[in-house]
């Protein structure tokens, strides 16, 4: 990848006691958690347990009632500083797939050639397809062109809110391998949602289990599997990926029914 981000050494985001809260209601806190530069972090728990809010006040959307969120040492504001990709993938249905990228880096203030538009479309899976219409490519290729709307905007921080959760198992499957591999190449900040033990596991080298409602942290693992060098039928069939999924599974049902 020719355009990579550069990786600081500061933390890409941290959270200092952070609650919000929706009137009486607290749906998420307090939580303490930083993210160091480069890692690929995985939310995970229950419906309703404040992941997406978490992700929220991570991109700036939201203000936390109680505490401080920072995302490269400042805080955020939306639109800036992060890339994002949501559960739809909110493209223009009246530009073709090259004139949504190219939106994307005129915003950005970067060229949008023709070759850099291939370019990002290259790196999720997707080659000749920028004269295409969005209503005229599958859901799954509509998300990889969300992907590289995201990407195409030099921020090093990279949030994704169950940007997989309306797609068939297969094409799932297809497009986590995809942003494992994006993500290893660029070297970007990532902050994953997802109600999915298996796909949390996959995708992470560091998941954070949250309790139901107010989101607290339950369980903060590191996942020690490899993200180069192993193709993914040895990756999702190793022992090692069995135990972290029942140990992740276990600290979503225990909080769930405890």
């Amino acid at each position: 990848m020719s355009r990579d981000c550069p990786v600081s050494s500061a933390d890409a985001v941290v959270l200092d006691a952070v609650t919000r809260s929706y009137g009486d209601v607290t749906a998420v806190g307090p939580v303490d958690l930083t993210v160091p530069s480069g890692e690929f972090l995985v939310l995970v728990g229950a419906s309703g347990c404040g992941k997406s809010t978490l992700l929220r006040l991570i991109a700036g959307f939201e203000q936390p009632t109680r505490g401080t969120v920072r995302a490269a040492g400042v805080a955020p504001v939306p639109g800036r500083g992060a890339g994002l990709v949501f559960q739809q993938p909110r493209l223009f249905p009246w530009k073709t797939v090259g004139g949504n990228i190219a939106l994307a880096l005129r915003y950005a203030g970067q060229p949008a050639t023709p070759a850099r538009v291939d370019e990002l479309l290259a790196q999720v899976g997707l080659d000749d397809v920028a004269h295409r219409r969005t209503w005229q490519i599958s859901g799954g290729q509509q998300q990889r062109v969300a992907i590289a709307r995201a990407l195409a905007v030099d921020n090093p921080l990279l949030l994704l809110d169950e940007p997989f959760a309306a797609l068939d198992a297969l094409t799932r499957e297809r497009l986590q391998a995809d942003l494992r591999r994006v993500s290893a190449a660029s070297g970007r900040t990532c902050v994953f949602v997802t109600h999915s033990v298996d796909e949390a596991v996959y995708l992470g080298s560091r998941v954070v289990v949250l309790t139901p409602r107010p989101g607290r942290i339950a369980l903060d693992l590191p996942i020690g599997l490899p993200r180069t060098g192993v193709s993914d039928d040895e990756l999702r069939g190793s022992p090692e990926f069995a135990a972290l999924r029942a140990e992740v599974g276990q600290a979503i049902r225990e909080r769930v029914t405890s």
